[in-house]
């Protein structure tokens, strides 16, 4: 039985620098740690939903990773929540399977740190996720973000040393995040 489940929601995960370093980080820090490649599982945007259901069944922390696109997630992760987080599950009348689990977002975004102050501040952009684990009676608990990832790092590779310590912290956070 899993207890850390892990979505991972990244349209390009083969050719991610940042985030292809958090998930191979995680596998050393959470032993339990189940991976869910949303993109590579359903590439027709076709989900499974009762699978997907069971996996969150088993689990007690989720953790939804993915690269922040127009102050957003990625398109399948939205669906997947639409799909999988469905009434009569997630919830409803006395019908709240994910009550009590935790919920954390993981996100990476190209911009510098500058550019997400005052209307684009990452708690402002993490609200919707803390909002759809509160109304489904999850526990949020927290997020890490990774800032300041530029499109050319693997071009220059004195900013992709520095940003692969910054990205293994982020892991960190994660991995602490899911045992508090």
């Amino acid at each position: 039985m899993s207890k850390t489940l892990l979505i991972l929601a990244h349209p390009h995960i083969k050719d991610s620098f940042a985030n292809k370093i958090i998930v191979e980080k995680l596998k050393t820090l959470i032993p339990d740690l189940e991976i869910d490649n949303i993109y590579e599982k359903y590439p027709d945007g076709k989900i499974d939903v009762k699978a997907e259901q069971e996996k969150l069944d088993k689990a007690n922390t989720i953790i939804l990773a993915y690269p922040m696109y127009w102050f957003n997630s990625p398109y399948l992760l939205l669906k997947w929540i639409e799909d999988v987080f469905t009434h009569g599950y997630a919830y409803g009348t006395n019908t709240y399977k994910l009550e009590g689990k935790k919920l954390i977002v993981s996100m990476t975004m190209g911009g510098a740190k500058d550019e997400y102050k005052g209307k684009f501040d990452v708690e402002r952009l993490v609200g919707p996720l803390e909002c759809t684990a509160l109304f489904v009676k999850m526990k949020f608990g927290g997020y890490a973000c990774t800032l300041d990832i530029p499109f050319t790092i693997k071009d220059t590779p004195d900013v992709a040393k520095a940003k692969t310590a910054e990205l293994e912290k982020h892991a960190e956070k994660l991995a602490e995040l899911a045992k508090n």
